[in-house]
């Protein structure tokens, strides 16, 4: 899981119009719930993984990160949720650029945690 956020980091970083395309796709319809299902599903995930790892408490962080996400995407809904999106959509590239430094530093600890 790290390994891949690390990726996604990359991917950010180096492409930002990547994460700004992402985000129209899940604006269209109600797949701003796909999304939330995924966190919840990452979030799970976590929570099963964190007692074999040599950190459990990073790992449950990121978990209830995760759960936190879909929690917010569930409670607001796709209306309230695309407005959020196009918020995210009018922002430059380097606010995508230290996001995706974020997203890595998070894919680093969890896989320094693991």
């Amino acid at each position: 899981m790290g390994i891949i956020l690390a990726l996604i980091a990359v991917v950010y970083m180096l492409r930002p119009d990547t994460a700004k395309k992402l985000m129209i796709f899940f604006q269209k319809g109600r797949r701003i719930y796909l999304d939330g299902i995924v966190n919840l599903s990452l979030a799970a995930a976590f929570f099963v993984g964190a007692n074999q790892c040599r950190h459990p408490w990073v790992i449950l962080v990121c978990g209830i990160v995760f759960l936190a996400e879909a929690m917010m995407i569930f409670g607001l809904g796709s209306k309230k949720a695309n407005v959020i999106l196009d918020w995210g959509l009018e922002q430059s590239d380097e606010l995508y650029r230290f996001i995706g430094l974020l997203i890595g530093m998070m894919g680093l600890i969890v896989v320094f945690s693991a």
